[in-house]
């Protein structure tokens, strides 16, 4: 190891020690790691930070982007606050003309108020409109019998039972609970966790190991320095071990298996869980 580097994992029987840069250092995968080299402490004037320092590449500077699209959505706000203006402007019109002018009687009403709500309220289209008196006449029977129909209680329609039910609720009875693994021998927990690992990276698709890695909380570096080397078995095996030395005790099998299944693999994770009961590691817990 490097003065100028941290060790990530000690020396096991089964791997070397793991070594990477210290915070604000870099070291290219591409090239023999010598000595690792300094991140650039911030980007130049009229540059934009476009990727953070990590341990295996410097930080990453470019030219800002973005201001196009600030201007469209400035042009678009804009144009919307000039279209809701015309619109109530142009209803507010209609309301005008529509109040000086009775249709029935043909009144003078230009001296009266009137309102953008009373016009959308009040008026109905001219073939079903009567006069001013008419019109009024109406509306207060309307009003006295909603409020008859507010404190006669008799009167009102009771409401159905089932309509309180209109969303029918999801019934859970057929669902099966997800039975969690317990170890079948007096072993090791650390060892037995590690002999699954082989069978997770036959079984979980090439494709989705970095998703899966990102689910179960491994940093992006520490994912990419577990599998720095040609995907293969033994880089999600790594990737896993890395996970466990950082979860410690806390690292379970069914956490593997839930993770598997939050991110949409779940035949895979019932598949891993009855391989692991077949070579006799584990056994399902009596409920």
């Amino acid at each position: 190891m490097l003065l100028d580097q941290v060790e990530l994992s000690p020396c096991r029987a089964d791997r070397n020690t793991q070594c990477a840069c210290k915070p604000g250092s870099f070291c290219s995968p591409d090239h023999s790691c010598e000595m690792c080299q300094k991140c650039r402490p911030r980007c130049p004037q009229g540059e934009v930070e476009l990727a953070s320092c990590t341990p295996h590449s410097d930080r990453q500077c470019g030219p800002p982007t973005g201001t196009s699209s600030g201007l469209s959505i400035a042009w678009i706000v804009i144009i919307s606050l000039v279209v809701v203006g015309v619109v109530i402007l142009f209803v507010v019109f209609l309301c005008t003309c529509h109040c000086r002018r009775s249709s029935g009687d043909g009144r003078d009403l230009s001296g009266k108020s009137c309102s953008v709500v009373d016009y959308l309220v009040r008026q109905l289209p001219c073939s079903q409109r009567g006069g001013l008196g008419t019109q009024d006449n109406i509306h207060n029977e309307e009003v006295s019998r909603d409020q008859l129909l507010g404190l006669n209680s008799g009167s009102v329609t009771p409401r159905a039972p089932e309509l309180e039910e209109a969303t029918p609720r999801t019934s859970y009875t057929d669902v099966k609970p997800r039975r969690k693994l317990v170890p079948v021998q007096e072993e090791d927990p650390v060892k037995l966790l590690r002999r699954c690992f082989y069978i997770f990276a036959e079984k979980v698709p090439l494709n989705d190991w970095k998703r899966y890695g990102r689910a179960l909380d491994l940093l992006e570096n520490e994912i990419a320095f577990a599998m720095n080397e040609p995907s293969t078995q033994e880089s999600f095996y790594q990737m896993l071990n890395t996970w466990q030395n950082k979860q410690g005790m806390n690292a379970s099998v069914n956490t593997l298996l839930e993770t598997l299944h939050e991110i949409n693999l779940s035949g895979i994770a019932e598949d891993i869980a009855s391989k692991l009961v077949q070579r006799g590691l584990f056994q399902y817990e009596a409920s």
